[in-house]
């Protein structure tokens, strides 16, 4: 499976399914992640923190 990065910043991993906005600011029909999504989005937040150091 290939990632596509749609977000500058890796999106929040409880964030919106189709793209990554979280619940409390999305304006239309939120579907929860999966949880590979999930794994993946905080993957991509661990190796953002690593590489900032």
């Amino acid at each position: 499976m290939t990632a596509r990065i749609r977000h500058q910043a890796a999106p929040n991993p409880d964030g919106c399914r189709w793209c990554g906005v979280d619940l409390y600011e999305h304006m239309q029909r939120w579907t929860p992640p999966t949880q590979d999504q999930i794994k993946t989005r905080m993957k991509a937040r661990r190796n953002a923190r690593k590489d900032t150091r």
